[in-house]
């Protein structure tokens, strides 16, 4: 059922993603482990690159694990949660383990022994951030289980984990402890239930640090992979590839956002909160209004607002620009406050531009580059966030960038 599945965070793995996360099993494997094997379809994918690797794996879900068996008489694979069961892999299998993972991506009670495995794949890691999430745990197993014979981690964690800020001690870790070769961003819309945002991350457990790590996009539909990115990475720093792309026009700018004077802030009010105080704050669904890249905004007396101190901060006037803080189908794109007066509420970042500056920040923001350095800096795995520090590093494009882009 979609509520059971959704619970679990069940998200089978299409054809292609299996067989590209297979592709990276070695010659000489001689056994591959999918703790959250689910319908056995990374296992298939593994069994049609390497006839002679014994399968193991653990499934949850009675019913699934029934079906993937069945579908793979074969692989031996028990039923529980793969965070706990004890694994029964003969000896002569166990002379090159390498683990294949699309683990579940939701929250879950954490047991002592789930934080052992934290601390034991991620000795360096103390923060709290992040710790309820199943995926993080899944990738600590599996980490611990190839590290025992040197073998390689096939895993395909949600882009919060390559992108997201509360993420960046775990890959800074990850950097330090093993040889991350590849981090490969998978186009959103692959899982037909839903849209979240993935990065496979392929990991060498018989190394203990980091040299050189390729960065690259997946096309699910061409199945091909391009390259982005191949060198060193900054410990922790984030693994996308779009981020990857927004570099080089970061390195070109010689001015910034925030050189010019300009400021910055988000609203302190919810879509709700406003609706709830019948006050006519404008919300990202409002932007997509514009005209032009301009809009109308519904009129609040300077009175009116002055008596509601709760909003004197946070009110857009005109000649302001608005920009979407989060969202998932927002509109990207920035808007000039034509006429009116009115607050914003938290999910709208509110720009004001020294009169000296406008002319050059409007054509910055109208840039071919600019959408795609904005795509560089967000992050989330559904919805989408950026964040005012960001944006105050945002290049000032000019027209020897444009004509390098």
């Amino acid at each position: 059922m979609k509520s059971t599945r959704k619970a679990l965070g069940q998200y089978m793995t299409p054809g292609d993603v299996a067989r590209l996360m297979a592709s990276y099993i070695p010659a000489g494997t001689t056994a591959v482990i999918d703790l959250a094997a689910g319908d056995c379809s990374l296992l298939r994918a593994v069994a049609a690159m390497h006839s002679s690797v014994a399968l193991y794996g653990c499934e949850i879900d009675d019913a699934i694990h029934r079906k993937g068996q069945s579908s793979l008489p074969a692989a031996r694979i028990r039923s529980g949660n793969g965070l706990e069961v004890r694994l029964q892999i003969r000896a002569a299998d166990n002379s090159q383990v390498s683990v294949v993972a699309n683990p579940p991506y939701t929250e879950t009670e954490v047991t002592p022994s789930m934080t052992r495995l934290l601390s034991l794949a991620f000795p360096d890691v103390s923060t709290k951030l992040g710790y309820k999430r199943a995926e993080l745990y899944f990738l600590a197993r599996s980490l611990l289980l190839a590290r025992k014979t040197g073998g390689i981690v096939s895993i395909l964690m949600p882009m919060g984990f390559g992108d997201g800020d509360i993420y960046r001690y775990y890959r800074k870790s990850l950097m330090a402890n093993y040889a991350l070769l590849e981090a490969i961003e998978v186009q959103a819309r692959v899982f037909g239930q839903t849209e979240a945002r993935t990065v496979l991350l392929v990991i060498d457990t018989s190394k203990s640090v980091t040299r050189k790590v390729e960065i690259s996009r997946f096309d699910a539909e061409s199945g091909k992979k391009a390259v982005i990115y191949r060198g060193h990475l900054d410990a922790g720093e984030r693994l996308d590839a779009r981020y990857q792309e927004g570099r080089v026009f970061a390195a070109s700018a010689q001015c910034r956002l925030a050189d010019l004077g300009v400021t910055i802030v988000r609203g302190r009010v919810s879509y709700k909160e406003s609706r709830d105080l019948a006050m006519p704050a404008v919300h990202t669904s409002d932007l997509s209004r514009a005209r032009r890249g301009k809009l109308d905004i519904e009129v609040q007396t300077k009175k009116n607002a002055e008596e509601n101190a709760f909003f004197s901060e946070i009110v857009a006037e005109t000649g302001d620009i608005l920009l979407s803080r989060t969202g998932t189908r927002v509109s990207w794109k920035p808007i000039v406050v034509k006429s009116g007066r009115a607050p914003i509420t938290d999910h709208v970042f509110r720009i004001r531009v020294p009169a000296k500056q406008k002319q050059r920040v409007a054509r910055a923001f109208k840039h071919p580059a600019f959408e795609s350095w904005l795509a560089s800096v967000s992050k989330g795995v559904c919805a989408t966030v950026i964040t005012k520090k960001d944006l105050m590093a945002m290049p000032i494009f000019e027209s020897t960038i444009k004509q390098a882009a």
